[in-house]
């Protein structure tokens, strides 16, 4: 059975139920949770592979671009050489020879430099990425707010229409929370000592008010085991039922990357505690 929002996503799994899923279990924000009162709150969206261990992957990138950038230079060298012995050619076969080195060296430098800007793009993302992309949540106004970068802008698509300084600039925004549901998505890969190797993600769905017609799209959390930790936390406090949540606020790591820094209009706006305080800012800032 198909997802009922539509356009559905790719790698769907099921649609998952909005509402509050216990109120005697523990439920645990699985150590998301970086900010908590009555009125909003304020979780981490990084993955595991946003910290430390992305020094590997910067060397590892550093490397494939210097070959490219190698590889370009080559095909250069090759297609300058090639016209200044354009005399030395066989009259015979010089055409077919001339014409065969000018091929060879445009599809070197082609290659070269098309995988020159994709590493660079992922370098430049890798080490100037904000450190987080955080969402906040305020139950008195009924609005979510996201940080956003990496989820819209790093594919493969995205690498290639994107300018490259775009890939680590922030995109925050703002969605009521009727209006977003979400799904589970999940892609598998085999191993190579048997068995497969599934990864896990809850896409928050935005869709028009009243319909299951899609709008826009977000990542909630992503993992290698299936857990609904987060989306069941955030479904309680949505709806004021704090009594089983677990409100442990976490520490934020000091991991690499650019500070989080909200606009002021949202950093006021996820912050205010009633409908009638979120109109005075939002007509403040329309003026």
């Amino acid at each position: 059975m198909p997802s009922k929002y539509t356009p559905q996503l790719s790698m769907w799994r099921e649609d998952l139920y909005k509402g509050i899923y216990s109120r005697s279990e523990r439920l645990t924000s699985n150590k998301k949770l970086r900010f908590y009162n009555d009125d909003y709150c304020e979780l981490s969206r990084r993955t595991p592979g946003m910290g430390y261990g992305n020094y590997f992957a910067y060397a590892l990138l550093g490397s494939m671009l210097f070959f490219c950038f190698f590889v370009f230079l080559f095909g250069f060298y090759i297609l300058i050489t090639n016209i200044f012995q354009l005399g030395t050619y066989n009259p015979n076969t010089w055409q077919d020879e001339y014409v065969s080195v000018n091929v060879l060296s445009g599809a070197v430098i082609l290659t070269g430099a098309c995988f020159f800007y994709f590493f660079a793009t992922l370098l430049n993302y890798s080490i100037f990425a904000p450190k987080d992309c955080p969402i906040r949540l305020n139950r008195k106004t009924g609005k979510v707010y996201i940080y956003d970068y990496i989820l819209l802008n790093l594919s493969t698509k995205g690498l290639f229409t994107s300018p490259f300084f775009r890939v680590t600039r922030p995109v925050q925004k703002e969605f009521n929370w009727q209006d977003i549901q979400a799904v589970l998505t999940s892609m598998a890969a085999p191993v190579s000592t048997g068995g497969m190797l599934r990864s896990y993600v809850i896409r928050c769905v935005v869709c028009k008010p009243g319909t299951t017609e899609m709008i826009d799209h977000f990542c909630l959390t992503a993992d290698s085991s299936l857990s609904y930790d987060e989306w069941m936390w955030i479904n309680s406090y949505m709806a004021f039922s704090d009594g089983n949540l677990d409100t442990t606020t976490f520490e934020k790591d000091n991991v690499p990357g650019k500070a989080i820094i909200w606009t002021p209009e949202y950093d006021e706006k996820a912050k205010v505690a009633s409908p009638q305080a979120y109109q005075s800012v939002a007509a403040r800032y329309a003026d």
